[in-house]
This record gives structure tokens, sequence and C-alpha cells, in this order.
């Protein structure tokens, strides 16, 4: 719509029109909606790691399909976004776990999914147009901002019961806002350099778009 073909804006794969939408809409019906009675005081955790991690994994598999199949092709980009995809969400994986050892004294099998999940949503706007380095260093940021962001719930009082604002929303902002970090034409002659390569005004369009989206969603899912 307007925001690709008038802004200019890089999104890929649906980091806005999915996990920020998402994210945020999540974020307003949590507030409507008020808390579960006990949340916060009473241990809501996963009632089967088992089935967590197995289905990381299967979402994990499956994101390749659904990032590298944005190119409607088996081409170079979709193989750009292909390996992007697999560096980002192991790096975010490893920066959820370095989070978790350092402030809690432990790392843990549910922030290894939750790592995951962190890595695959802030990779999905910008997958093709970035070098797997810049990927890596998107994925770590991801992985640490994400692990910090779902503890924002328990000091404002919001119960997000799936973590939807902390990895989607948070995930899916930093990864818009990355994108105009990172993004080269030299990876992808069809987007646009970002920061890092020349290109301020990219970025500026990309914050443009993590302000605009967020407004949209929570206003328009508030009235729902």
């Amino acid at each position: 719509g307007w925001i690709a073909n008038w802004l200019g804006a890089l999104d890929f794969a649906g980091g806005t029109a999915i996990h920020i939408n998402a994210g945020i809409s999540a974020l307003a019906l949590a507030l409507v909606l008020k808390p579960r009675i006990g949340f916060g005081s009473k241990p809501m955790r996963p009632h089967n790691m088992t089935l967590v991690m197995l289905g990381a994994g299967l979402l994990w598999f499956g994101w390749f399909g659904f990032n590298a199949g944005s190119a409607v092709a088996a081409n170079g980009t979709a193989a750009v976004a292909w390996v992007n995809t697999m560096a980002a969400t192991g790096a975010a994986a490893l920066g959820w776990l370095l989070t978790e050892r350092i402030r809690n004294g432990h790392a843990t099998s549910l922030g290894a999914a939750s790592g995951i999940v962190s890595g695959l949503v802030a990779v999905t706007p910008a997958c093709s147009s970035l070098n797997p380095v810049g990927s890596i260093v998107l994925g770590l940021v991801a992985g640490v901002l994400c692990a910090l962001a779902v503890g924002l719930k328990y000091r404002f009082g919001y119960d997000d019961s799936l973590d939807a604002f902390g990895v989607h929303g948070v995930g899916g902002i930093w990864g818009t806002i990355a994108t105009g970090l990172f993004a080269e034409k030299a990876v992808n002659a069809a987007g646009a350099d970002g920061l890092f390569f020349g290109n301020p005004g990219q970025l500026l369009t990309q914050i443009l778009l993590v302000i605009i989206t967020p407004i949209c969603a929570a206003g328009l899912t508030w009235i729902i």
C-alpha cells in the first residue's frame, strides 16, 4: 500500500503488517480485558516444555517458507532471505540466553524457544536486504531487547499471556528500524541502502513506519 509505494518503506515479509500489528493489538486487547485472576502472584508457566520446544523447532523450519517464500520465486533473493533467517534466529536465541544468564543466573529452554521466535520476528522485514553479518547483529540485539521487554508486563501490570507484545511487537519494531540501518542495495538491488551504507533517509522512513503502524493497530483494536 501507500507505506511501501509512497513512503518507500522496506518490509519484505511482513514485519509491520504482521508482527508490529499483532504485538501492539495484543497489548491494546490486554489493557482492555484486564489481567487474569492471580496474574503477578501465581506462577503461570508453560505446562509442557516438550511441546514448547517441538513447536519452536517446527516454527523455525516453517519460517524459511514464510520469509524465503516471500520472494515468490526460487532465486537469489529467496536464498538471501533463507540464510539471513537462519543466522538472525540463531543469534537471537543466544542473545536471549545470555540475557537470562546475566539477569537470573541461569539460562532456560523456554528462553531458547522465546529467543528463536524473537529472531524470526525481527529478521522478517529485513531478510532480503541484509548480509549475514548484519543479520547476526540484528538477531543478537533482538534476543536481548525482547528478553528485557517481556518483563515489562510485571512492571506495568498488563497481562500479555503469550508475550505477543514483548516478542512480536518489540521484535517487529526493532527489525523494522534495523532494516533502515543494515539494508544494502548490493544485497538486493530492488531495495535500498540503510544508514550504515550512506542513506540516513531510509532509517527515518523506517522510524516513521514504526510510529504509524502502532497508532493504527492500537487505536483500531481498542475501538473494536
